[in-house]
């Protein structure tokens, strides 16, 4: 059974608003991605490489989902991310005559929590560094249809948790157009062998409150799951709105 996490890590910023003045604000930013998905997966008969690209993504794609929540006063944030997806593949063996047709069906939660603190800010630029965790469920159905030896499958699912640091930064590029780049990179010896990630959105300011963003995402993950080296990457445009209250 395809297990899901019930909830996104806590982070706790002991005393970081103990020097802050200014009021909290939050903003609020769900999105719709719809990536690509390259997954390599280890098998007794060799790797299977499974890809479906960005033009085939909709017939992919049973369900996705992403978002992003912040919280900051004065220099420091609290930022929660969240990307849920569940994709199926479907490929050409690469085992000759072995096996027809192999599918896998990858579902995917991965939860990211920073703490932010905004080292420069002006009326131009805002930028960050961030450091915080990844909490990662990942879930692969593999089936290798009838060939020459009779069908195959089997499940690989695994939960872990990763340290990540990263940065992000905001340039205006007019009253009303701007540009934002988000990227991390973490791993461990008891989680992911690498993930990293990387966003970057062209967005238009509506009103002080709203704005409007689209741009591409990258999300790799590697990792041992049950002994197979397992590699997933999405990759692909991303369309969302802001709300700042």
């Amino acid at each position: 059974m395809k297990r899901m996490m019930t909830a996104l890590p806590v982070v706790a910023l002991a005393g970081a608003a103990q020097a802050q003045e200014a009021d909290w604000t939050f903003t609020l930013s769900p999105y719709i991605w719809t990536p690509g998905a390259a997954t390599s997966v280890d098998t007794r008969f060799g790797t299977l490489d499974a890809e479906a690209g960005i033009d085939d993504v909709l017939s992919a794609t049973d369900f996705a989902l992403m978002g992003l929540f912040e919280a900051r006063r004065g220099r420091w944030g609290l930022i929660a991310d969240l990307v849920y997806s569940d994709l199926s593949e479907s490929r050409d063996t690469p085992f000759g005559k072995l096996f027809s047709q192999a599918t896998v069906e990858t579902e995917l939660v991965a939860a990211s929590a920073y703490v932010a603190y905004r080292f420069q800010e002006d009326d131009r630029m805002a930028a960050d560094v961030m450091a915080g965790v990844r909490s990662i469920s990942l879930d692969l159905d593999v089936g290798l249809d009838p060939g020459l030896l009779p069908a195959r499958s089997f499940d690989l699912g695994e939960s872990w948790v990763d340290p990540v640091v990263g940065g992000r930064f905001r340039v205006a590029l007019s009253d009303r157009w701007f540009a934002a780049v988000l990227a991390d990179v973490g791993g461990s010896g008891g989680g992911s062998d690498r993930t990293w990630q990387a966003v970057g959105t062209l967005g238009y300011q509506i009103s002080d409150r709203w704005s409007v963003q689209g741009g591409w995402r990258r999300l790799s993950i590697e990792k041992e799951i049950e002994g197979r080296d397992v590699d997933l990457e999405l990759d692909g445009p991303l369309l969302g709105l802001t709300a700042r209250f």
